[in-house]
């Protein structure tokens, strides 16, 4: 994947640090208690301009996946979530996603079957891309927010640093460190049914 160096102006950090937080914030996961109502929540407040300045732009664009009726993109996909970002330093842009799968509760306390499901999930996202995330919803709403983890690092029976939303968007998405940048997959997730990579998908599979 093609690999960008920006440096960003710490105003730049601070602003995506305080968007996300308040799009965060204004998603209550108390009155979300379904895993699809909350990402779908949350994607609604996290889409947007988080900064744009004299030092560049970063946009945020949210994709949830479809997962209803047969032959739902979760199913084969893995993924609730794609958040898409756009990065520009004012010179040179790179556009950049991420596959999500959520669940309910702390990660670390997912119980046998479902920490099996996770990692068929993550699983199946990798078919599509290299680093898929798995995303921790707040049970009670007593947590700062959602926690972002490596799918790679759970699958590989290792226990993954937990991400707040904000710090996690960047540490990881603002750097060269995370995000897909290969334009056939930032294109293929702008479409709730991932249509696009569905191809991708069954390729890799064999069928």
């Amino acid at each position: 994947m093609p690999k960008h160096a920006f440096r960003f102006h710490p105003d730049v950090r601070d602003a995506v640090r305080r968007y996300v937080k308040a799009a965060v914030a204004s998603v209550d996961s108390r009155r979300y208690k379904q895993e699809h109502a909350y990402t779908s929540a949350l994607a609604h407040a996290l889409e947007g301009i988080a900064y744009p300045g004299p030092h560049g732009l970063v946009e945020f664009r949210s994709t949830v996946v479809d997962d209803r009726g047969r032959g739902a993109a979760e199913y084969w996909s893995g993924a609730d979530l794609a958040i898409t970002a756009i990065v520009s330093d004012g010179v040179q842009q790179v556009d950049k996603a991420i596959l999500v799968q959520a669940k309910r509760g702390e990660l670390s306390k997912l119980s046998p079957s479902k920490k099996k499901r996770a990692q068929e999930q993550v699983g199946n996202m990798k078919n599509l891309t290299n680093a898929p995330k798995l995303m921790d919803i707040p049970d009670d709403g007593t947590q700062s927010g959602p926690g972002i983890y490596s799918g790679n690092v759970y699958c590989a029976g290792g226990t993954p640093r937990r991400y707040e939303l904000g710090d996690y968007f960047v540490n990881r998405v603002l750097t060269t460190l995370d995000g897909d940048t290969r334009p056939s997959f930032v294109a293929g997730v702008q479409d709730s049914a991932l249509t696009q990579l569905k191809v991708i998908a069954q390729q890799k599979r064999g069928q």
